[in-house]
C-alpha cells in the first residue's frame, strides 16, 4: 500500500491528527443519522420536538462541519508535504546517479513518472478524504443497525461485506488496466519525443515523416483502446453502487420482515440506516479507482526510485572544494568501459586506457567517427564508472568516495552539452565579466548578461557553444576538455579558439583536453593521441 507508506513517513503526529479529526468527522455524521431518526420517531408519534433535542442538532451539524473542513485542510496540508519530500528526493537521487544508469533510464517513462504519477494523489485527495470519512461513518452506521436489531446487523454488515469483497475482485482488473495505461502513455511520450528531436530528418525525408506519423498514429490508438477500456472497467465498479443501494434496501424491507418477528417496528429506522450505509459504500466504490491509480503511480514512483539507487555510487554529502584541485598528474591505468544491451551482453568496449595527464599541457584526441572519443572523455572525467583500471592524482587512488573530487577539476562542453539559461552554482558572478567574456566571444550583438541569466539561448549551436564555452571559463577549473567543440564555428573562430583561446588557458596553467577532427591546428597542442575501437593506438607531438 504505496499510499499508506507515504502517509507514514515523517512526523508521525500529522498523521495521526488528520486521522483523529477524520473519525471525528464520520461519527459525528452517525450520530447525526441518530438524531435524525429519533427526531422522525417523534414526528410519527405526533411528540413536539424539544429545544433540547433542536440544539443537540446543531450542536452536531456544526461540530460534524468543523471536524470535516479540518480534516480536508489538515490532510491536504500534510499530503502536500508528503510529496514534495518524495518530489525532492526523486530528483535528489537523478542528480546523484551515475551517467550511465540515467541514460539506460526510459525517458519518456521518467518524465511521466515526475511529472504525472506524483500528482494524482494530490489531484484525488478531496475525495480519498471523503472516502476515509464514509468508512468511518459505515462502521458506526452498521453499530447503530446492531442496538435497533442485531439479527438486521448481521444480515446488512453480510450484504455490505460480500459487496465489498465482490467490488474489490473487479477492482483488481482496474488495476492491472491502469499499469498497461501507464506504459502506453510512457511509449507515446517517447514517440511524440522523435517528431522534436528529429524534426530535421523528417522534414527532409518525407517518407520517414509519414511513418512516424503512422506509428505515433497507432501508438494513440492503442492507447485509446487501453483507456476506453479502463473507462468500461470504471462505469460496472461506479454501477456497483447503485445496484448496491436497490439490493440493501429491497433485503431490509422485503426480505427481513418475513424472518424476524417485531422488526416492522424498527423497520423505518434500519431502513433509514441502510440507505445512510449505502452513502459510504458508493463513496468507496466512486473513489477506488482514484485510490488505485494514485496508489499505483506511487507504486512507479518507488520503482524509479529502486532503479535510480542501483546506480547510485557515491555519497550524498556536498563537495565544499575538490582535493584534487592543485593536482600535477593524473593517471589512467588500463581503464575500461563497456555499453552493453539489455541482455547484458557487451556492444562496445572502450579501453584499456593508459594516460597521463600533466598540469598546463595541451592535449588533442583523434580518430575517426564511432572510435570512442566521446566515451573516452566521459570515462576520464569521471561520468562513466570503469569496469576495471585504476585512476590516480599524484600517487593517490581515486575511489568511490573521492570520485566527485575528480569530477570537480574538470569543466567540460560536450558534443551533446545542454546550455542552462542561468548561471546555476556561479550566481555570485560579475555580471561586467560574463558580458565582457560575451563580447571576447563576438556575441554582443545577439545576447547579454543581466540579473543572473542570459538575456536569450536561442541562437546558432556554434554561438551556443560560445555561451557554453563562457560558462566553462566562469569555473575556472583546472581541466578543459572540449568535445568537438569547434566543429560547429565558423572558420573565423575557428582559428581564434586554436590560435588565442587555447594558448590563453595553457598560460594560465590549465590543462587542456580537445577532441578534435582539424589537423590544420593539431600543431597547437603539446601531444596528439590517435583513437581506434575504443584504444589508444598511437601518440605523437604536437605537429601538423
Amino acid at each position: 500500500m504505496h499510499i499508506v507508506r507515504l502517509l507514514s513517513m515523517g512526523n508521525a503526529t500529522g498523521f495521526r491528527y488528520v486521522l483523529g479529526v477524520t473519525c471525528l468527522a464520520g461519527l459525528s455524521n452517525a450520530a447525526l443519522l441518530g438524531m435524525i431518526n429519533h427526531a422522525a420517531e417523534q414526528a410519527v408519534l405526533a411528540q413536539p420536538l424539544g429545544v433540547d433535542t433542536i440544539a443537540l442538532y446543531v450542536c452536531l451539524f456544526a461540530f460534524f462541519y468543523l471536524a470535516d473542513r479540518a480534516s480536508l485542510r489538515e490532510a491536504n496540508r500534510m499530503v502536500q508535504h508528503r510529496l514534495e519530500a518524495v518530489r525532492q528526493r526523486v530528483v535528489g537521487k537523478i542528480r546523484r546517479v551515475d551517467l550511465r544508469g540515467l541514460e539506460q533510464l526510459d525517458q519518456g517513462e521518467l518524465f511521466a513518472t515526475i511529472a504525472q504519477e506524483i500528482n494524482h494523489l494530490s489531484q484525488s485527495l478531496p475525495l480519498l478524504v471523503s472516502a476515509a470519512q464514509s468508512s468511518v461513518l459505515l462502521v458506526f452506521c452498521l453499530l447503530y443497525i446492531a442496538t435497533i436489531s442485531v439479527p438486521a446487523f448481521a444480515v446488512v454488515a453480510a450484504c455490505t461485506v460480500f459487496g465489498l469483497v465482490l467490488f474489490w475482485m473487479r477492482r483488481q482488473r482496474l488495476d492491472r488496466a491502469l499499469i498497461e495505461v501507464h506504459h502506453q502513455e510512457a511509449a507515446m511520450l517517447d514517440s511524440l519525443s522523435h517528431f522534436t528531436k528529429g524534426f530535421q530528418e523528417i522534414r527532409l525525408n518525407a517518407d520517414r515523416n509519414d511513418a512516424l506519423f503512422a506509428h505515433f498514429t497507432q501508438v494513440v490508438d492503442d492507447l485509446k483502446t487501453k483507456v476506453v477500456g479502463v473507462g468500461g472497467k470504471w462505469v460496472v465498479l461506479l454501477q456497483f453502487g447503485n445496484a448496491f443501494l436497490y439490493a440493501l434496501v429491497g433485503v431490509v424491507i422485503f426480505i427481513l420482515p418475513g424472518f424476524f418477528d417485531g422488526y416492522t417496528d424498527a423497520i423505518y429506522k434500519i431502513t433509514a440506516a441502510a440507505i445512510f450505509c449505502v452513502g459510504p459504500v458508493t463513496a468507496l466504490t466512486a473513489v477506488a479507482p482514484l485510490y488505485a491509480r494514485a496508489d499505483m503511480g506511487l507504486g512507479h514512483v518507488e520503482r524509479l526510485e529502486r532503479r535510480l539507487d542501483q546506480g547510485r555510487a557515491e555519497p550524498s554529502e556536498p563537495v565544499a572544494a575538490s582535493r584534487f584541485a592543485d593536482f600535477s598528474a593524473i593517471t589512467y591505468d588500463a581503464l575500461t568501459f563497456s555499453y552493453r544491451d539489455e541482455d547484458g551482453d557487451v556492444c562496445f568496449t572502450s579501453g584499456p586506457l593508459n594516460l597521463t595527464l600533466r598540469r598546463g599541457e595541451t592535449v588533442f584526441v583523434t580518430g575517426g567517427n564511432g572510435s570512442g572519443k566521446s566515451t573516452a572523455m566521459k570515462l576520464l572525467c569521471g561520468l562513466y564508472l570503469p569496469e576495471s583500471g585504476t585512476i590516480s592524482v599524484d600517487g593517490s587512488v581515486v575511489g568511490t568516495a573521492e570520485r566527485r573530487d575528480l569530477r570537480e577539476v574538470f569543466a567540460a562542453v560536450f558534443a551533446d552539452f545542454h546550455l542552462f539559461d542561468r548561471l546555476y552554482g556561479l550566481e555570485q558572478v560579475d555580471a561586467e565579466r560574463v558580458n565582457a567574456l560575451i563580447t571576447q566571444m563576438e556575441l554582443a550583438d545577439k545576447v547579454s548578461f543581466a540579473d543572473g541569466r542570459f538575456s536569450t539561448t536561442n541562437l546558432s549551436t556554434g554561438q551556443r557553444k560560445r555561451l557554453a564555452l563562457i560558462v566553462a571559463l566562469l569555473e575556472d577549473r583546472p581541466i578543459y576538455l572540449f568535445d568537438e567543440w569547434a566543429a560547429d564555428q565558423d572558420a573565423h573562430f575557428r582559428d581564434i579558439f586554436y590560435t588565442r583561446l587555447l594558448p590563453e588557458l595553457k598560460a594560465r596553467g590549465k590543462t587542456v583536453l580537445a577532441v578534435t577532427h582539424d589537423d590544420r591546428y593539431w600543431s597547437a597542442c603539446d601531444r596528439r593521441l590517435t583513437m581506434d575501437l575504443g584504444i589508444v593506438t598511437a601518440e605523437t607531438r604536437g605537429e601538423a
